[in-house]
């Protein structure tokens, strides 16, 4: 586990801790000013890379022998910030990030005036997204597409299909008439949506069901009816977006003051606007009845439903519960006579209980505080959830035919161990113990989970490895796919090292890898992108496999600005 705390105890090691409390992180600036600095242990939650979550969830320990005049904390060049540190040197706290890159700095300052700083630079939003077979990525602000365009999807203006002779985007090709400042980008099935760096979100493609947000006017035709929208263009009332959740016919948004928007199909609440019908322009999720909702600080969509984190750690769900998506133990269906329309929040209790360490003291409310396992990002597919923990544990339920949540695949299936089809409460993932993980993804009917640390045959260990779980195809050299079901993540694409971060499409995936330069030292601006998976219509980015096929290899993409 990436964890650094500190015990009274050991405090005196100062010269052997220093680093290591701070971090290993290789953009990380620690400095040292006039003497002995006070000792500054953090958890793992505070590091360097990209984050899911508009939030920063930081704990840990401030220490040294004069006493401490002061913890605060920085970011992006704004005003320094107190933080609360009890009489033990204990603190706890979720520091708000903004959409796109921020610089974020901790600096403890002793009595005597002695000072450690440590600062991380995280990336909030993701640069690369992969839909139902159509991708993308963000190359300096600018949108590059690929992949199929039934419904203009890709962002290219216009319909087109593999077999046309020419214009179909099978590799990446710059979407001219996308804004050139855009921060993040999330796709689904197909449609695709962009937030850029003044906090507007953009939104093209299929728009069937109101999932655009865009109104009901103003559409085109794509298939036999005005079910789509070929320009990319800005959902009007929504300002200072931080992140957008793409489902499967809905989306949402968080914007900077923790509300949450929605528009699209309704038919089980997924809108959480207190109704069933579908709205083409966004609606308020409705958490007035919500006891004790903090700040929202996370989002993210499934098929027909929709999942929130706030920043107490707190999880909520709405909409669909037809596989216990809700985590309330048992699914909704005639069979339970559950009337399957959830258009409000409820709370997931996704940690049943959350003791702290017997040898705490009594009255150290921020040293149990830190103790205290929450969650810390979530993943949803089609119909099951992921929620990663503070102490790196993975909670995982819903649709489980596939092994997506766990135990229920090529060696559990039809044995006693094997779990249920349907996992109705939060359960732990017992794999994950030990594990440095960094985050989790999901989609369709497969998981995914990003680790670092991971030891190698040599004794070294190499940071950024994929690990899969639940649907996994595997095609032979005879052209045959066959669909495995991993009971549990297992390394699959041995080849992908130093991921920076992943993005799901139902059947197809893009990875970015960590940029370095050659040497493998200093950071570079950009990482290399590489796929795999289900290629459809161009969705893997390459000439050489735009035919279907299943590729387990990952191959390279390069954007038309490498060539």
């Amino acid at each position: 586990m990436r964890l650094s705390y500190l015990t009274q105890a050991v405090a005196f090691v100062t010269a052997t801790l220093i680093l290591t409390a701070c971090g290993n992180d290789s953009d990380t600036t620690t400095e040292i000013i006039d003497g002995t600095p006070p000792l500054l242990t953090t958890d793992s939650n505070f590091s360097t890379g990209d984050s899911a979550v508009a939030a920063m969830f930081v704990s840990g320990q401030v220490q040294d022998s004069s006493g401490i005049k002061s913890l605060t904390y920085a970011l992006n060049k704004k005003s320094a910030q107190l933080l609360k540190v009890d009489t033990d040197g204990y603190f706890n706290d979720q520091i708000l990030l903004d959409v796109g890159g921020n610089t974020l700095t901790l600096e403890a300052t002793d009595n005597a005036g002695n000072i450690m700083r440590s600062t991380k630079t995280i990336y909030l939003g993701d640069t690369i997204a992969a839909g139902g077979s159509h991708t993308g990525a963000l190359r300096d602000g600018q949108l590059y597409g690929w992949g199929r365009n039934n419904y203009g999807q890709t962002g290219l203006g216009l319909t087109s299909k593999i077999a046309d002779t020419m214009g179909h985007p099978n590799t990446p090709m710059l979407m001219n008439s996308a804004p050139k400042n855009l921060l993040s980008i999330k796709f689904n099935q197909n449609h695709s949506l962009a937030i850029d760096d003044k906090g507007l979100v953009y939104s093209w493609g299929e728009d069937i069901s109101g999932q655009l947000g865009r109104g009901s006017t103003g559409r085109n035709d794509c298939s036999k009816t005005a079910d789509c929208r070929l320009d990319i263009g800005a959902i009007a009332g929504i300002e200072n977006a931080v992140m957008v959740a793409a489902g499967y016919k809905h989306n949402l948004v968080l914007t900077k003051d923790g509300n949450v928007w929605a528009f699209g199909a309704n038919g089980q609440g997924q809108l959480g606007n207190s109704t069933s019908i579908d709205s083409s322009t966004p609606v308020k999720v409705d958490f007035s009845a919500s006891d004790d909702v903090g700040h929202i600080v996370q989002v993210v969509a499934s098929a027909s439903s929709s999942y929130a984190l706030d920043d107490k750690g707190q999880v909520w769900g709405w909409g669909s519960d037809a596989y216990a998506n809700l985590g309330r133990g048992q699914e909704c269906n005639k069979v339970n006579n559950c009337i399957n329309i959830n258009a409000t929040p409820v709370l997931i209790n996704v940690i049943k209980s959350n003791p702290t360490d017997a040898n705490t003291a009594q009255g150290l409310e921020a040293e149990k505080d830190i103790k205290k396992e929450k969650v810390t990002q979530l993943a949803a597919g089609r119909d099951h959830v992921l929620a990663l923990t503070n102490k790196e544990s993975v909670y995982a339920w819903g649709l489980n035919a596939t092994s997506q949540v766990g135990y229920n695949g090529e060696l559990f299936s039809g044995t006693e161990k094997a779990w249920a089809n349907t996992v109705t409460t939060p359960t732990k993932l017992p794999w994950f113990a030990d594990k440095d993980i960094r985050r989790v993804y999901a989609n369709g009917n497969a998981s995914y989970a990003l680790l670092d640390k991971v030891a190698s045959n040599n004794g070294s260990s190499t940071d950024g490895i994929l690990y899969a779980w639940g649907m996994f195809g595997e095609t032979d050299s005879k052209g045959k796919t066959v669909y495995d079901d991993l009971d549990e993540p297992t390394n699959k694409l041995p080849n992908l090292k130093n991921i920076s971060n992943m993005a799901m499409g139902a059947m197809h995936l893009i990875a970015q890898e960590k940029p370095l330069n050659q040497d493998h030292s200093t950071p570079a601006k950009n990482g290399d992108l590489f796929t795999w998976g289900w290629s459809f219509e161009g969705s893997l980015g390459s000439k050489d496999a735009a035919h279907i096929w299943m590729y387990n290899t990952p191959m390279l993409v390069n954007l038309p600005s490498q060539l």
